[in-house]
């Protein structure tokens, strides 16, 4: 996945042409050049003239992320969630933070709030599916991985946890069908061979 899929898919909103617009791009640009601590400073410039831009909070989050510096970030999130509750972009974000702390029960409120919010936000069906795979609960997590190819068909993860686990599924059943089919032959057998010594 490249980073621009991973900028894009974390639901960064466009830029704007006005003078923050400009900052934001270019910190855009920074962060898809994995420049990371440059847009950090950037945006953190940006940030005190409006210390309220929950667009320039969740750039800053992302990018604190990406450099590893996991509680900025959290940090960030937070204070722009105190400025909108509600934005499923920062949910999600904060989400996917926890997911990177294996922090799985947090990550796991923040991806269905997620949902709730927009039941089709794009790869949070998936990353929900990738908890439940961890914990070992696969069918839980194809039902998930299914529903982000429902929502979303070009999430390449999901498409491919779907293959990897039918296709263990598919492993799991074709030797059972073998023993199953083999038994049966041998019960048949056994049953033939059992007529003949006692006779009809």
């Amino acid at each position: 996945m490249t980073l621009l899929f991973l900028i894009l898919s974390m639901g960064l909103p466009l830029f704007r042409a006005d003078a923050r617009g400009k900052d934001m791009h270019q910190g855009d640009w920074l962060l898809y050049n994995r420049r990371y601590s440059e847009a950090i400073t950037m945006w953190k410039r940006a940030l005190e003239e409006s210390p309220d831009d929950v667009d320039l909070l969740l750039r800053l989050g992302v990018a604190l992320s990406l450099e590893g510096k996991h509680a900025e970030a959290e940090a960030a999130f937070e204070r722009a969630l105190r400025v909108e509750p509600e934005d499923a972009k920062v949910i999600y974000n904060l989400g996917l933070l926890y997911l990177k702390q294996g922090q799985d029960e947090r990550a796991l409120r923040c991806l269905r709030r997620t949902l709730e919010l927009v039941g089709w936000y794009p790869e949070a069906n998936y990353h929900i599916g990738l908890v439940y795979e961890k914990r070992g609960l696969k069918d839980k997590a194809l039902q998930f991985y299914v529903q982000e190819v429902n929502n979303n068909p070009a999430c390449a993860g999901a498409w491919r946890r779907i293959f990897a686990l039918r296709a263990v599924q598919e492993r799991r059943e074709v030797p059972t069908g073998t023993v199953v089919m083999m038994l049966g032959v041998a019960g048949l057998a056994l049953y033939w061979l059992r007529r003949r010594k006692t006779g009809p």
